[in-house]
């Protein structure tokens, strides 16, 4: 990695045109992890197609819906063991398949088709979502997609980014980009998305979304500062935020106290579970 890192230093330095187009290809570019290709314990019901890229999985169950949304370089079946825990006596789930992160490669992907492919599943979907939970990138996603509609009474978001900017920059400080490269890789992923930094911006927009909002976040996670989630937090009107320690970006989604806590808000909006060490703050709706 610091051989790359010193190589795109230089390379940024002497074409920063060049190097900004390479950082945009790997900031755009899913990385499906081989042993989720493939992999579910159980298979969906039926699939729906979402646009010509994404896919919705959906299990037939009880009455109140739930959508979930996997992150960048993500897959549906990380949520395989919170569907488990929530279970279909009382859920019908519906799994969103996003753009460039199916069992095939399938071309370059970015937040803004997330927002867009999420839109769609709300459509194809009709009936009213009783809980929204997204991770990562898909929990983004989520918020901006409710900061547009009142309809969807809960929500969980797990390790939300939500200062895009702050994503290009970081991407850009870890590959030593030169500034002339970082301002171009800045320019080129807001012009690839299509939606500016500034409305991007999740926090800024944290005061228009009325649903109850659980956060959850891991003050070790390496992928997404839990400061992220901390900001967020104060902007909603009506959120509990739930600290975890060592669990990091993705084993949060498997974390038995954090799928009993998910589970118990999802069916009542009750936040039930105590751990030692781990706080859970809450704001009154």
């Amino acid at each position: 990695m610091k051989v790359f890192q010193w190589m795109m230093a230089l390379f940024s330095r002497l074409f920063p045109g060049r190097a900004s187009d390479l950082a945009l290809r790997l900031m755009t570019g899913p990385r499906l992890p081989e042993a989720w290709r493939g992999r579910a314990e159980f298979a969906p019901d039926r699939q729906v197609a979402v646009g010509a890229r994404a896919h919705l999985n959906i299990w037939a169950g009880g009455p109140q819906r739930v959508l979930l949304v996997h992150g960048w370089s993500g897959h549906w079946t990380q949520f395989e063991a919170m569907m488990k825990t929530l279970g279909r006596e009382q859920f019908s789930f519906y799994a969103l398949q996003m753009p460039g992160h199916g069992s095939e490669p399938d071309g370059p992907s970015h937040v803004g088709e997330f927002i867009t492919t999420l839109r769609h599943a709300l459509d194809v979907i009709g009936a009213p979502v009783d809980v929204l939970i997204g991770h990562s990138m898909g929990a983004s996603a989520a918020a901006f997609v409710l900061s547009e509609r009142d309809d969807i009474g809960r929500t969980v978001l797990i390790a939300p980014p939500t200062d895009f900017h702050g994503v290009v920059s970081r991407m850009a400080n870890n590959l030593k980009l030169s500034e002339p490269a970082r301002q171009q890789l800045l320019d080129k992923m807001a012009s690839r998305v299509g939606i500016g930094y500034g409305a991007l911006d999740i926090v800024r927009r944290g005061f228009r979304i009325t649903a109850r909002v659980l956060l959850v976040h891991d003050r070790d996670d390496r992928e997404v500062p839990f400061a992220d989630s901390q900001r967020l937090y104060q902007s909603l009107p009506a959120a509990s935020l739930h600290q975890t320690a060592g669990k990091g970006h993705r084993r949060v989604l498997v974390d038995r106290n954090v799928m009993d806590l998910v589970a118990g808000f999802a069916r009542d909006g009750v936040l039930s579970v105590k751990q030692p060490g781990v706080e859970t703050l809450r704001v009154s709706a």
